[in-house]
């Protein structure tokens, strides 16, 4: 049975996410529910392209601030929409709440207007994702789902925003394992083309920056000795590459082309076997 194909009109990219989706709950029948979760979500998030604003940057300003390392939205005035971002966080959590996800109370607390959406995407910005854990244990709130609703709510302005960024990223290049948009650890990584040149892809705003293959992202780890992967007999498409100096994984998938923006979240689902693996010996994503 399709679960996701329908015969609406939909966006070419949505239609993409939810046939993988539909692909993936048939190779893994196990994964429905959770399927069914990750499609409400993608249908919420691409239902209305959000606006975003221009970002105010000269060439001289963004190769600067590569140059030294820092993400090109770091202490910028990010041109958001603030009150669509927070009107598509309740939209989210009544979609998975409609389909067993458990947000119920964050819900609440942003509807009565004690959990303002703002200030903890300015958190989300500076890298501040542990001040978001915080302010979610004040309010006896579960830090980890707030988290996944903050990337969520944020996905489709910070994805649109990247890709106006892109020709400013294009002036340097970038030798570190956190995104050059916006700062954020990788949610994975895939090894493309031929070649096999390894790119890491940011969860948070879909930016591509490729690196060595013989690095950890996290650590700057560089030494063979202390870098491995783990794999799934009869999926070695798909890897946990492991560093034994921070002891943190980052999944890797081998493909033809860049992984569509909408889908990187379905790609992510379709590998949690590498999660339970990676976690299963020690191993740790860092938050």
């Amino acid at each position: 049975m399709k679960l996701f194909r329908r015969r609406e009109s939909i966006h070419p990219d949505l239609a993409a996410a939810l046939e993988r989706l539909d692909q993936l709950t048939e190779a893994t029948p196990s994964l429905r529910d959770v399927a069914m979760l990750q499609g409400a979500i993608l249908r919420t998030i691409a239902h209305e392209p959000p606006h975003v604003g221009a970002l105010d940057m000269t060439p001289d300003r963004a190769a600067e601030k590569l140059d030294g390392g820092v993400p090109l939205l770091r202490g910028e005035q990010v041109p958001l929409d603030l009150p669509a971002i927070a009107a598509l966080a309740l939209q989210l959590c009544q979609a998975m709440h409609e389909h067993g996800g458990t947000v119920g109370e964050i819900g609440a607390a942003i509807g009565q207007g004690v959990l303002s959406i703002a200030p903890l995407v300015g958190e989300v910005l500076c890298g501040q994702a542990a001040a978001v854990r915080e302010r979610a244990a004040e309010l006896g709130l579960d830090g980890d789902l707030l988290c996944t609703l903050l990337r969520f709510s944020l996905f489709p302005s910070l994805d649109r925003l990247a890709a106006r960024a892109a020709p400013l990223r294009a002036l340097r290049t970038w030798q570190h394992g956190y995104c050059p948009t916006c700062g954020s650890w990788p949610l994975m990584g895939e090894y493309r083309g031929l070649e096999q040149t390894r790119f890491l892809r940011c969860g948070l705003c879909a930016t591509e920056w490729p690196v060595d293959r013989l690095f950890c992202p996290f650590c700057g780890s560089r030494d063979h000795q202390v870098l491995g992967y783990l794999h799934v007999e009869g999926k070695e498409q798909q890897r946990a590459t492991t560093c034994e100096r921070c002891r943190c994984y980052l999944k890797m998938l081998a493909t033809l082309a860049p992984i569509p923006p909408l889908e990187l979240a379905v790609y992510d689902l379709g590998t949690l076997h590498l999660d339970m693996v990676a976690l299963e010996r020690g191993y740790a994503a860092p938050i």
